[in-house]
């Protein structure tokens, strides 16, 4: 028997041994189907990703996430006699940051912020699989994401967003150093009472200069990032004030 008979009759047998199925099963595609199907549909989303990676751009940063207060000094140049200005934030460098109260909000908004890429896969599929188990509504984001999007997007809950968040965070972190990146996202994010912006929250919650900030009052701040309506002692219900 030749190779290309032996074929023939496997073939063959393979066919009779479906005809044999019952009818429900002989409409289920065969394993050979199912792989050829999810590697195609694999194909196809990694090509896809692909495709949108290049054509989606950083953009320019919005309006409000540039907006500043204007300062007046004294002729001592260190005594404040006004602030004015339509969003409540003065940027800061990350070396004015003391390195305590950075180390608080990576801590508490994303603990793989010095590894990842910009993106974090397993949080991601993590905090899915908890909001189907109802633990409640879980975030992911990380805080490259979330500085993309206050520094460059809006607070849209759409998918079409948060797909360019993602593609954005991707080729931010490429672009940019992890200190920049957390520098922009403490300059960026609302804490509460009006405060934009880590200086101006310290300012807000403890009159001091951000580079005064102790132990204790950088990590208060930094868990105002979440929900600062929710957390901030004047505000919070008392379940929450006690967290």
């Amino acid at each position: 028997m030749t190779l290309s008979t032996r074929r023939q009759a496997k073939r063959a047998a393979r066919r009779a041994a479906r005809r044999a199925l019952p009818r429900w099963r002989r409409l289920l595609p065969t394993w050979r189907v199912t792989l050829g199907t999810l590697t195609a549909l694999l194909l196809l989303a990694v090509g896809g990703f692909a495709v949108l990676y290049v054509i989606v751009p950083v953009p320019d940063p919005n309006a409000h996430a540039v907006a500043q207060n204007n300062i007046y000094l004294y002729a001592d140049g260190t005594t404040e006699i006004a602030r004015t200005g339509a969003v409540n934030r003065t940027d800061v460098t990350i070396d004015q940051i003391p390195l305590q109260t950075q180390q608080a909000v990576v801590s508490a908004e994303d603990r793989t912020f010095y590894q990842n890429r910009g993106i974090d896969l397993k949080g991601m599929l993590r905090a899915g699989w908890n909001t189907l188990l109802g633990k409640g509504m879980q975030g992911g984001s990380t805080i490259t994401q979330q500085y993309v999007k206050n520094y460059y997007l809006t607070q849209d809950q759409t998918i079409e967003r948060k797909g360019r968040e993602l593609l954005i965070a991707l080729k931010v972190d490429q672009q940019r150093d992890k200190r920049e990146i957390l520098a922009g996202y403490l300059n960026s994010s609302y804490y509460g009472r009006g405060a934009y912006g880590i200086q101006s929250a310290a300012h807000a919650y403890y009159g001091v200069d951000v580079t005064q900030l102790t132990l204790g009052q950088g990590a208060y701040l930094a868990s105002l990032l979440q929900a600062p309506s929710l957390y901030d002692v004047k505000t919070a219900t008392p379940a929450n004030r006690e967290k």
